[in-house]
C-alpha cells in the first residue's frame, strides 16, 4: 500500500478544513421559535446538565462469557493485544480532543462492512475509565445487528424519535448490559434517514445527549461512507471521525475514495480491522 498517497489524501483533507466557529464544534441548542418548522415533527429539548453516572441503569448485566462470544472487549480479557489496541485508540482520540466530553463517528471504507461491533468496543473502552460513560448511537438503519450485542430488548430508535412527536428521549436510550454504556438503536424508518439526520432536531439531539452527562463520550456508528450519504451528514455533529478498513482487503484507491467522499473536517485517521 502506498503510504505516501495516503498521507497526501489526509493532508488534502486537512487543508480544506473550515474554521472551528463554522463547524460542528459550535453546536447550539435551538428552539422552534429560533429555526421555524423542522423536518418531521419539531421537538424542543431541554438540556439536563449534571446528571450523575450513578443514575445510569444496568438491570441486565452481561456476563463475561457472553461478551467474549460476541467479540466484545472487557477488563481482564486474555487477548490483551485487542484491548490494548482499543485503549491506544482511546488515548489518541482524547489527546486530539479539547474536552473529555467528545463525540466520535465511525464509518467504513468497505461498502459491505457493518462496524457496529467496532463502535461498541470503542464505547466500552471509554467506559472502562471509572469516571466516564459512553453512549453508542447506531445510525446505520440498513443493518440490524445491535440487538444481538446487548441484553436489553430494543424497539424504538433514533429515527423513530426524530419522526414521531409522541416518542420521548428516554424511550430510545437503553442499557447495554455493560456498565456505564448505553445505546440508541437506529429505529424503524430507514428510508428517511438522510433527511432526518440532516435536520435541526438531530443537531439539538446530539447537543442534549452530550450535555446530559458531564463525562460522556458519544460514539456514532454510521453506514459505510461509499454506500450512502449518512456518514457525510453525521460527520457534521462529531468532534472526530474514524474510517475502518478491513486489513488486507481494501486497496489504496478505495481508501482514497472514502476519504474524499467523507470530506470531513474532523477526520482523525484509519482503523485497520482483522
Amino acid at each position: 500500500m502506498d503510504q505516501n498517497k495516503l498521507v497526501r489524501a489526509f493532508e488534502k483533507n486537512r487543508a480544506e478544513r473550515i474554521p472551528k466557529h463554522q463547524g460542528t464544534q459550535d453546536i447550539r441548542l435551538r428552539t422552534l421559535s429560533d429555526v421555524g418548522p423542522r423536518h418531521g415533527v419539531g421537538k424542543v429539548l431541554q438540556v439536563t446538565p449534571g446528571t450523575l453516572l450513578s443514575d445510569m441503569r444496568n438491570p441486565r448485566p452481561m456476563q463475561t462469557h457472553d461478551m467474549k462470544a460476541k467479540g466484545l472487549v472487557y477488563a481482564g480479557m486474555k487477548h490483551r493485544a485487542v484491548l490494548n489496541a482499543y485503549r491506544e485508540l482511546r488515548i489518541k482520540l482524547l489527546d486530539q480532543s479539547e474536552t473529555q466530553n467528545l463525540s466520535v463517528m465511525i464509518s467504513s471504507a468497505d461498502t459491505a462492512d457493518n462496524g457496529i461491533t467496532t463502535a461498541l468496543n470503542l464505547a466500552i473502552c471509554f467506559s472502562l475509565e471509572v469516571h466516564s460513560s459512553a453512549l453508542l448511537i447506531d445510525c446505520n438503519p440498513y443493518r440490524n445487528n445491535l440487538p444481538q450485542l446487548v441484553t436489553a430488548p430494543l424497539t424504538l430508535g433514533i429515527t423513530d424519535f426524530l419522526m414521531t412527536a409522541g416518542v420521548g428521549l428516554d424511550e430510545i436510550i437503553y442499557p447495554s448490559g455493560i456498565e456505564r454504556v448505553n445505546v440508541i438503536p437506529a429505529g424503524n424508518s430507514p428510508s428517511a434517514a438522510v433527511e432526518l439526520f440532516s435536520s435541526h432536531a438531530m443537531q439539538d439531539l446530539i447537543y442534549e445527549l452530550k450535555n446530559r452527562y458531564r463525562d460522556r463520550v458519544i460514539v456514532i456508528n454510521a453506514p459505510p461512507v461509499l454506500a450512502s450519504s449518512e456518514a457525510r451528514v453525521l460527520a457534521r455533529y462529531c468532534d472526530q471521525c474514524l474510517l475502518t478498513v478491513p486489513y488486507g482487503q481494501s486497496d489504496m484507491a478505495t481508501i482514497e475514495d472514502a476519504i474524499t467522499a467523507l470530506g470531513s473536517t474532523n477526520l482523525s485517521g484509519l482503523v485497520y480491522r482483522q
